[in-house]
């Protein structure tokens, strides 16, 4: 079981926690957009070829 369906098992279960559930789906949708952008930007933008002489 993922977490989304964690949340919502947990909505059903327990309707007056949706801000809480709410927020634990903001902050992992925030911190896998992080992930994806250090892993596909950040990580390709500093690629350098150390094997070229400098004459």
């Amino acid at each position: 079981m993922n977490l989304h369906e964690e949340c919502l098992l947990r909505y059903l279960k327990k309707p007056d926690e949706l801000s809480y559930s709410t927020e634990i789906l903001k902050l992992n949708n925030y911190i896998l957009e992080k992930r994806f952008l250090i892993k596909n930007f950040v990580a390709k933008s500093y690629a350098i070829n150390y094997t070229d002489e400098i004459k």
